[in-house]
């Protein structure tokens, strides 16, 4: 199984924390711009990562936070 993070969790960080950007989430949780910008886009994160945001976030149930998604198919 694969998983992406919701933008929304994100989005709730920033908020919570009175962040106006990206950049400052980013540096805020200690991650590089490309890794929250990843995470937009769709790209999963290493559990660490999922973790920390979904701590963050103050989420108590994971299927809040996360999307199930397919297996790619192998060639």
């Amino acid at each position: 199984m694969t998983y992406q993070i919701r933008p929304q969790v994100l989005d709730k960080i920033r908020a919570d924390r009175g962040l106006s950007s990206d950049e400052h989430l980013a540096r805020e949780l200690g991650l590089s711009l490309g890794t929250i910008s990843g995470i937009r886009r769709g790209r999963q994160p290493s559990f660490a990562t999922a973790m920390k945001l979904i701590q963050a976030a103050r989420i108590t149930d994971i299927r809040a936070a996360v999307v199930r998604t397919a297996e790619p198919l192998a060639a």
